[in-house]
C-alpha cells in the first residue's frame, strides 16, 4: 500500500512540474533565444588571402545588364558584399565608402581603380539595386567606376563566391536581418585577394595603402618613389585590420646605420693612422 501511495505522489509531482512548460513555452517566457557566437563571423585572412576569385562569376547591373567579375581585372579592386533589402550597416558602409574614396587623392576611381559592390541575398533583383542606390546616396563622381550588382545564379553562385573570400554571413528570425562582416576585400589585378579593411568608418589613408598593396606588383617596377616607400613603411595589423606605421623597420634601418657609421668612422680613423709619418729616433 505504501508503495502504490509513493508512486502515485511521484507521478503527481512530475504532472505538477511539467504542467507549467506548455504555458511557459507558449509566452516564451523561460525558453532561451538561439544566438550566433560572432567568432563564426570572423574571417580567416591567413586562409584566404591570395584566393583568386571566379573570373566567369556571371552578375547583373541595376540595368539588367550582365557582365563578368573577370571584366574587373587589369586594375585592383574593392569588393564589398552587402544585401539590398538592408536598412542599416549596408547603405552605411557603402556611403562611408564613398565618402573614404572622395578623399582618396592619389588613385582615380575607374582608371587607377574599381569598386563593386555584390548583393549576397538571393531575392535581390535589378529592381531592389537601384532602390538600394538611392539609400547609400553614392557620390555621382564615383558612379563610372563603381559597379553595385546581384549574381545572375544567386542559388549557385553565392555560396561559392562567399566561401572563395571567408565570408560567413546568417539568418537572423528574431530581427529579420542578415548577420554579416562588415568588410572590404581588396583585389589584385589579376583578381586575387589582397586585402580586408573592416568596419563603417573608413580611412581614406587605408584604403590607399590596401590599394597600394593589392597593386603592389606594378608599383615596385615603377619609378614612383612615394608609394613603394608608402607600401615598405606602413604594415597590416590583422588584430585591428588597420595598418600601422613600421617602427620595427624604422629601428632595424636606424641600427643598420649606426652601425655602418661605426665602421666607416672606424675605417677612416685607421686609414689616417697608417698614413701618419713615423719619425726616426
Amino acid at each position: 500500500m505504501r508503495t502504490v501511495l509513493r508512486n502515485s505522489l511521484a507521478m503527481l509531482c512530475a504532472l505538477a512540474a511539467l504542467a507549467p512548460l506548455p504555458l511557459l513555452a507558449a509566452r516564451g517566457a523561460s525558453l532561451p533565444e538561439s544566438s550566433i557566437d560572432p567568432a563564426l563571423m570572423q574571417i580567416d585572412e591567413l586562409k584566404h588571402l591570395g584566393t583568386p576569385l571566379e573570373p566567369g562569376l556571371a552578375l547583373v547591373d541595376p540595368d539588367g545588364r550582365p557582365f563578368n567579375l573577370g571584366e574587373l581585372r587589369g586594375k585592383p579592386a574593392i569588393l564589398l558584399l552587402s544585401y539590398y533589402g538592408c536598412d542599416g550597416t549596408c547603405p552605411t558602409i557603402n556611403r562611408s565608402l564613398g565618402s573614404a574614396l572622395e578623399k582618396v587623392e592619389r588613385f582615380r576611381i575607374g582608371i587607377d581603380y574599381q569598386v563593386l559592390t555584390v548583393s549576397f541575398d538571393g531575392r535581390d533583383t535589378a529592381e531592389t539595386t537601384r532602390a538600394f542606390l538611392g539609400k547609400a546616396g553614392i557620390p555621382d563622381a564615383l558612379r563610372p567606376g563603381w559597379r553595385h550588382a546581384v549574381l545572375r545564379d544567386p542559388e549557385k553562385d553565392i555560396r561559392a563566391l562567399t566561401a572563395s573570400l571567408g565570408f560567413n554571413f546568417f539568418w537572423s528570425r528574431a530581427d529579420q536581418t542578415f548577420l554579416h562582416p562588415n568588410v572590404l576585400v581588396f583585389l589584385t589585378p589579376d583578381g586575387r585577394v589582397a586585402r580586408y579593411l573592416y568596419g563603417t568608418r573608413l580611412d581614406a589613408g587605408d584604403i590607399e595603402k590596401a590599394l597600394i598593396e593589392a597593386d603592389w606588383n606594378r608599383i615596385s617596377n615603377s619609378s614612383n618613389v612615394f608609394d613603394m616607400l608608402t607600401g615598405v613603411c606602413y604594415s597590416y595589423s590583422y588584430a585591428e585590420g588597420r595598418y600601422h606605421f613600421n617602427y620595427s623597420l624604422l629601428v632595424g634601418l636606424g641600427s643598420m646605420l649606426l652601425g655602418l657609421s661605426i665602421i666607416g668612422l672606424g675605417a677612416f680613423v685607421y686609414k689616417k693612422r697608417l698614413g701618419r709619418p713615423t719619425h726616426a729616433q
